[in-house]
């Protein structure tokens, strides 16, 4: 996930529902570009773009994503610009989107609003190296360790991870 902890870390604007399922159904493929989407930020002059971002949507910078290409050649992606007109700078993100699959476990527990309090995935049907997790209201994206270890060799910035802990089948309903 992005890291929070940065201070002055630019924040694009949210979105709203409408335009989350708008966006993140029109990805794009190979020899079917979509023009990018341009978003309006605000710098400040301490501005810093780290190389993930939450909001609007899971966002990662370009260096990001030739890491994750490796990962996920088959993805569609679509370019993010995210603009500040005052200071004539923009920048280049991509709207990441991996597979979404089932894999949380019957240990997963939910707050009573059906948001997330602690998530443990079945191990056994965790079959990408990095995806999300479908039918979870945060959308934070998930990586095997070898992806982990790959993005911690490199000197990104603004990428939070944090260990997940996972099950196997066989363990599902021993509480």
């Amino acid at each position: 996930m992005g890291d929070d902890r940065i201070t002055h870390a630019i924040r694009p604007p949210a979105w709203s529902l409408l335009q989350q399922r708008e966006v993140l159904s029109a990805v794009s493929y190979p020899g079917a570009e979509l023009p990018p989407l341009t978003i309006p930020v605000h710098e400040d002059k301490y501005a810093i773009y780290p190389d993930m971002l939450n909001v609007p949507a899971p966002l990662v910078s370009d260096q990001v994503k030739q890491l994750l290409e490796k990962y996920l050649p088959t993805i569609g992606w679509r370019a993010v610009m995210l603009s500040d007109i005052d200071r004539g700078s923009q920048n280049l993100y991509w709207l990441l989107q991996p597979p979404a699959i089932e894999a949380h476990s019957m240990q997963s527990t939910f707050r009573p609003d059906g948001t997330l309090e602690q998530l443990v995935l079945n191990h056994e049907k965790i079959h990408q190296p990095v995806f999300q997790v479908k039918g979870l209201r945060e959308p934070y994206v998930y990586i095997n360790l070898a992806a982990a270890e790959s993005l911690l060799r490199r000197s990104y910035t603004g990428i939070r991870l944090i260990r997940i802990p996972t099950i196997a089948a066989d363990q599902q309903h021993q509480i």
